[in-house]
C-alpha cells in the first residue's frame, strides 16, 4: 500500500515540477515589452530615416522596448498636439522648440524633467543658450537634444567675381555694399530675405535685430519691442531688401533654399542647411556661412532654435517614465547624437553639448567635413545665438509663444517692406500687437 502510495506521490510531483519548469519562462524569464511611441516634425525622408537608425540601435539595446516614431507636420503640430492631449492620449513624448513646449506647459499637459537635464549636464555639456530656454519657476520642461543657428550664408564664387573677395561681409556697411554689388538682375540678386507673413521673416528679422541689441522684452517680461534699436535694425532690413528678387515680400523656406541653390541670391541668412544638396546634387563646394555683420554700435548675434524633448503627464501613468528617460540619455551620447544632427541633416542640426560637439563621428561625416569651414563657424555661434523672448536664461513673458504663432515680428517686417507702413509706424503697431499677448513672468 505505501509502495503505491509513493508512486503516485512521485507522479503527482512530477506533473508539478513540470508545470513549474513550462511557467517559468511566462513568470519569470519573460520580460514585459514597452511600447512607446512619440512625435516629431521633420519630414523629409533623410530624416525620417536617421530616427529610424536611432530606434534601430537603442531597440538593440534595449529589447525590452519597443519605439514607434510619427511625424506630424509643422504646420499641424500645435493643433494635433492640443487635440491629444484634450483626448487625454498624447504621444509618450515629443520633439519640439520653445514656442511649442510653451503652449503644452500652459496646457498643464508636461511633467518637468529637471533631474535628467542636470545628469545630463554634468556628463556632457550643454551649451548655456540652448537649456535657458526651458526653463521655469526653478525646473527644466524639456531637455535639448540638437539645435538650430542662422549665419551668413553666401556664394564665394559670387563674392570673387563682383566683390573681389571671398571674404564675407563683417559690417552692416560692408553688408549693403556688397548687396548692392551682387545684384545682377535679372539673374542674380545680391541677398535672400523674406516679407510674407511667416516664421521665416520673423527669423531673418531677428538675425539683423539682435546684432542692435534690439529685444522683445526685458528682465521684468515687459515689451520693449518699440525701441530706437528695433527701428533702426528694421530700417536696414528695409535698406538691404531692395536687392531681393522680385516676389521675396511672398518667400517662405522653399522658396529661400530654391533660389539658395539655384545661384539666383549671392546671400542669405539662413540657417547653413543646404548642404546636402550642394554636396549630393550639385557636387560642388561653392557655399559657406559666416557670422551676421553688425553695425559699429552692435555686436555679433544671430538666431538659435534648440530643439528638445518634453514628456507627458500620461506618459508617468502608464510606467513609461523610465524608458522614455532610458530613450533620452541613449540619443544625448555623443556617437548617437551625431546620426541626430549630422546624418539627419547637415548643417541643418548642431550638437547641444560640448561633449558632442567634439565627437569624431560628427567631424568624420563627408558632408561636415567637406563644409567644415562653415561648421566650425556655427558651432562658434553658438557661443552667443538667443532666441527672441528667451534672452535671458529663463522664461520671462510666457505670451512669447501667442506672439511668435501669431507672427508679429513678420507681419511688422511685410509692412515695412511693402510700404504699408513706415518703419516706426509698424514698430509701434508691432508693439501693441505684442500687448495682447504678453503675460509678464516678472
Amino acid at each position: 500500500m505505501s509502495s503505491k502510495n509513493e508512486k503516485v506521490r512521485g507522479s503527482w510531483i512530477g506533473i508539478i515540477v513540470g508545470l513549474l519548469i513550462f511557467s517559468f519562462p511566462v513568470t519569470i524569464w519573460a520580460q514585459e515589452t514597452t511600447q512607446l511611441t512619440y512625435w516629431h516634425h521633420e519630414a523629409p525622408a533623410h530624416r525620417v530615416a536617421a530616427h529610424q537608425q536611432v530606434i534601430d540601435l537603442f531597440q538593440k539595446e534595449h529589447p525590452d522596448i519597443k519605439i514607434t516614431q510619427e511625424v506630424v507636420m509643422w504646420g499641424d503640430a500645435w493643433p494635433k498636439t492640443l487635440a491629444a492631449i484634450e483626448a487625454g492620449n498624447p504621444p509618450d513624448f515629443q520633439y519640439s522648440i520653445p514656442d511649442l513646449l510653451l503652449t503644452v506647459y500652459r496646457a498643464n499637459a508636461i511633467v518637468p524633467v529637471t533631474d535628467m537635464v542636470l545628469e545630463m549636464d554634468e556628463k556632457y555639456h550643454f551649451f548655456p543658450g540652448q537649456i535657458g530656454p526651458y526653463y521655469h519657476e526653478f525646473e527644466f520642461w524639456g531637455i535639448p537634444i540638437w539645435t538650430m543657428v542662422f549665419l551668413l550664408t553666401y556664394r564665394p564664387s559670387y563674392l570673387e567675381e563682383y566683390v573681389g573677395t571671398t571674404e564675407p561681409p563683417k559690417t552692416w556697411e560692408e553688408f549693403l555694399a556688397y548687396a548692392e554689388k551682387l545684384t545682377q538682375a535679372p539673374d542674380l540678386y545680391g541677398i535672400g530675405l523674406g516679407g510674407a507673413k511667416n516664421l521665416m521673416i520673423d527669423e531673418q528679422a531677428y538675425c539683423i535685430m539682435t546684432t542692435m541689441g534690439a529685444k522683445f522684452f526685458d528682465e521684468k517680461g515687459k515689451i520693449i519691442f518699440d525701441s530706437p534699436k528695433t527701428i533702426k535694425a528694421l530700417e536696414f532690413y528695409k535698406e538691404i531688401f531692395q536687392y531681393t528678387p522680385p516676389g521675396a515680400d511672398a518667400w517662405s523656406w522653399g522658396e529661400m533654399e530654391l533660389n539658395i541653390a539655384a545661384g539666383t541670391v549671392a546671400m542669405a541668412p539662413y540657417f547653413p542647411s543646404v548642404q546636402k544638396r550642394f554636396h549630393e546634387e550639385l557636387d560642388t563646394s561653392d557655399y559657406a556661412g559666416a557670422h551676421m555683420p553688425y553695425p559699429p554700435d552692435g555686436k555679433p548675434g544671430t538666431i538659435t532654435y534648440p530643439n528638445e524633448i518634453h514628456v507627458y503627464k500620461p506618459t508617468v501613468a502608464r510606467g513609461h517614465l523610465p524608458a522614455v528617460e532610458k530613450y533620452i540619455k541613449f540619443v544625448l551620447r555623443p556617437e548617437i547624437n551625431y546620426i541626430l544632427t549630422a546624418v539627419q541633416e547637415p548643417g541643418g542640426f548642431y550638437p547641444v553639448t560640448e561633449a558632442a560637439s567634439k565627437a569624431p563621428e560628427f567631424w568624420k561625416d563627408p558632408i561636415i567635413t567637406r563644409f567644415k569651414k562653415t561648421n566650425e563657424v556655427a558651432m562658434k555661434a553658438l557661443e552667443y545665438a538667443t532666441l527672441y523672448g528667451f534672452e535671458y536664461g529663463r522664461w520671462v513673458n510666457i505670451g512669447i509663444g501667442d506672439i511668435t504663432g501669431a507672427d508679429v515680428l513678420a507681419d511688422v517686417v511685410h509692412r515695412i517692406v511693402t510700404g504699408q507702413m513706415s518703419v516706426e509706424e509698424a514698430v509701434k503697431w508691432g508693439a501693441k500687437q505684442m500687448e495682447k499677448y504678453s503675460e509678464p513672468v516678472g
